[in-house]
């Protein structure tokens, strides 16, 4: 049964609604690639059954929110070896990571607490990518952040519960995640701090300069990208590059390279998301590599790359982060 913030007379609903109907309108390169083409319908329907207040379930396959693996033994453990990681790392520098809780909107069922604060897989995978751009790069002149493929916002959570005066989130996603992500952060810190798609839906110009004077977070959709104006401090992707085609990745490339953020925070699979069967089945139809990375943004050079630590390194899987920092000219 639908509960009532999805039911289709709430305003809230009409709004993904709007996304979904918008995304079949827009250009070619900005609507789903194979992978989540192939996973969408499913995504939609347990949106619309469980919603914002049940979506971080394990059970409720909603696919952009990270779990630990049902082979895996022990999650407590798993998540442990992963704070363990964060809290060694962890540097007393902008931003800081100590004090940051996750809010438990969502309903997640892997769900941790360590010291006073409570921790999922998502959270402490952007903690480790973070103490690892830390480690690597002066951060204490970030304030604007851009990350396309946000997920349900978490690294937005991270930013504003950091230091809610200093930082601006803008998040840069395909319905319905989108759509999650707006809710979730209008759920954490109130709605008039994040601008959503139904304001911004007909803009030709969108003034980075206005939404940080305004709002503390946007979410936007992919083929706004073109729209954007201004400068960020740091571009962020964790994955969802890997799941489209390179193509794609490019052209997303090309319009962050234009916002001109200082520093890349990448995660990547090292060898690539799998590939499909054939297209409609799970997985990319050409792979998205570390080398497409280093050749999309020939404008920066990769300070730091690793897997032991602060990436996975498991039997089946194993994934990176790097650290570019913009070339001087």
């Amino acid at each position: 049964m639908a509960n009532q913030l999805e039911s289709g007379q709430d305003k809230k609903q009409s709004l993904m609604d709007v996304m979904l109907s918008d995304l079949k309108a827009a250009p070619k390169i900005y609507q789903p690639t194979n992978f989540w083409s192939s996973l969408l319908a499913q995504v939609i329907t347990n949106i619309r059954q469980f919603g914002i207040e049940s979506f971080r379930k394990e059970d409720v396959r909603t696919h952009f929110v990270p779990h630990y693996r049902k082979e895996e033994e022990q999650y407590f453990v798993s998540a442990m070896d992963d704070y363990r990681i964060f809290l060694a790392a962890d540097q007393d520098v902008e931003p800081r990571l100590s004090h940051i809780s996750e809010s438990k909107v969502g309903n997640p069922t892997q769900h941790y607490l360590f010291g006073k604060n409570w921790y999922s897989r998502s959270m402490l995978n952007y903690l480790r990518g973070l103490t690892f751009l830390k480690k690597n790069v002066d951060t204490s002149s970030i304030r604007r952040v851009l990350e396309i493929g946000g997920g349900y916002g978490t690294l937005g959570e991270v930013f504003l519960k950091s230091n809610f005066e200093r930082y601006c989130y803008i998040d840069i996603d395909i319905p319905p995640t989108a759509y999650i992500a707006t809710r979730y952060l209008q759920e954490v810190f109130g709605k008039r701090h994040t601008l959503e798609y139904s304001l911004t839906r007909g803009n030709e110009r969108i003034e980075i300069d206005e939404i940080e004077k305004s709002y503390k977070s946007a979410v936007l959709m992919p083929w706004q990208i073109p729209c954007l104006r201004g400068k960020v401090d740091l571009f962020v992707n964790f994955f969802s590059f890997q799941e489209m085609e390179p193509a794609v990745v490019e052209n997303y490339a090309k319009f962050v390279d234009k916002c001109r953020p200082d520093y890349l925070l990448l995660r990547n699979q090292r060898g690539g998301q799998k590939l499909a069967e054939k297209p409609g089945k799970v997985g990319v139809i050409k792979q998205t590599t570390r080398e497409d990375y280093i050749r999309f943004f020939p404008n920066y050079e990769c300070l730091a790359i690793d897997s032991k630590i602060f990436g996975c390194i498991k039997e089946e899987f194993k994934s990176e982060v790097m650290v570019f920092k913009r070339k001087s000219r």
